[in-house]
């Protein structure tokens, strides 16, 4: 497993039966290369995530029959590796936020 963070989504309209309706991602490891990974979590970009690599990514989704060596296995709320942190922004409290609970407070607010 390796951290990376979503640079972007990544639009394809013709792809191989094994891929045809997985959500794909652009990823940026620790040294700035560029990978493509299945997202079967829903990250955005700048989400700070791990992926599954190898033939173990297949098993990371409901059907093991995908055509991939990379998956998202899940969004980071709080990572801190001596002076590299990546989280979520912090609201009125000074408490983190996720994605979801900054979504969820926008809504509330609407």
């Amino acid at each position: 497993m390796e951290i990376m963070q979503v640079q972007d989504e990544l639009v394809v309209t013709r792809r191989v039966d094994g891929l045809q309706t997985m959500s794909l991602r652009v990823l940026v490891d620790q040294k700035g290369a560029l990978s493509v990974a299945v997202d079967p979590v829903g990250a955005h970009p700048g989400n700070w995530v791990f992926t599954i690599s190898g033939s173990a990514a297949r098993y990371a989704l409901d059907d093991p029959k995908v055509t991939t060596d990379l998956t998202i296995g899940g969004i980071i709320d709080h990572w801190d590796d001596g002076g590299r942190k990546a989280e979520g922004s912090t609201n009125k409290a000074g408490q983190d936020q996720t994605d979801a609970q900054r979504s969820a407070s926008a809504h509330k607010a609407a």
